[in-house]
């Protein structure tokens, strides 16, 4: 069975958070796994406090588990501090590790921040050129370019180092000399290939937090060769819904399970947002905000 280890906060509400990226990845088909970054007071009103883990204790937890266990992917949820990405960046590379998926959780829709500027400039500088995807929301990346540009940051990236012409980067994406302008005024698109280009990672920017009647998903390309530098737009229905609660920690869960069995990024990307799709149509309503998506609406081998 593919086997698929999580690093993020516990959530004692079920809907986020360890809990809900353990009910994903099974319901994936995957065995899950998963080591607590920090502990969380919260419900589906919101998130009211939170307790990181000791590093050296967070270190035991992972170390031990790979020393056992070596996972086929791994999703990578809140971290607290610094001293927290250094420990999962040695660890990750350590064991060697593969299919990384980084979904960086700044601060709940509702509630206490989790990553200060520190944190996401540590997180930016050493996880991110380690990962096979980064998901931020749309937010989430407005708050990672402005961390780049405001520490001059550029990171040199694994697409970096793929044999390409200078022609080929200049028609496959925009340069970043033209994006090079507040994080405010970039599309979604830019968004993207700024922070690509910048962390030499794979970038998907989700668009749930975007206005109009579609949810679209953009992913700049980083890990292909025929793909390297390319825009892939994700368009799916937007749904209404009061049961939204972990659904970018069930993407990036989902993704990581896809990949965890052999499915491309691509592929892997696409079977996500078919899970969340379905599991906000189920609209379970648990709790008095908002609730849950559904984890189970779509389960799968």
């Amino acid at each position: 069975m593919p086997t698929v280890l999580s690093i993020a906060g516990s959530d004692p509400s079920g809907g986020a958070g360890i809990q809900g990226d353990i009910k994903t990845i099974f319901a994936e088909g995957c065995y899950g796994m998963g080591a607590v970054t920090g502990l969380t007071v919260q419900n589906t009103l919101g998130v009211y406090d939170v307790m990181p883990v000791p590093t050296d204790f967070l270190y035991r937890q992972i170390d031990e588990t790979l020393s056992d266990i070596r996972p086929d992917a791994i999703k990578i949820g809140m971290i607290v501090s610094t001293e927290q990405i250094d420990v999962i960046v040695g660890l990750i590379k350590r064991y060697g590790l593969e299919n990384v998926i980084v979904d960086p959780v700044i601060a709940p829709t509702s509630g206490v921040e989790f990553a200060n500027d520190e944190v996401m400039k540590c997180m930016i500088e050493k996880l991110f050129p380690l990962s096979t995807l980064v998901t931020p929301n749309l937010p989430e990346a407005k708050r990672i370019c402005e961390i780049i540009e405001n520490f001059n940051l550029q990171v040199e990236g694994k697409w970096q180092m793929q044999s390409q012409t200078q022609s080929q980067v200049q028609t496959q994406s925009q340069s970043q000399t033209q994006i090079k302008r507040k994080a405010a005024n970039l599309s979604m698109p830019e968004l993207a290939c700024f922070i690509g280009q910048n962390c030499g990672c794979s970038v998907l920017i989700k668009g749930g937090h975007a206005e109009g009647d579609d949810a679209t998903d953009y992913l700049w390309t980083a890990s292909d060769d025929d793909r390297i530098g390319c825009i892939t737009e994700f368009k799916d229905e937007r749904v209404e819904t009061t049961s939204s609660h972990g659904t970018g920690c069930a993407l990036s869960s989902s993704i990581a399970a896809n990949m965890a069995k052999g499915h491309m990024l691509e592929a892997a990307i696409y079977r996500g947002k078919e899970y969340v799709t379905t599991a906000l149509k189920s609209d379970m309503r648990i709790g008095t905000g908002n609730g849950s998506v559904n984890h189970g609406a779509l389960a799968r081998q």
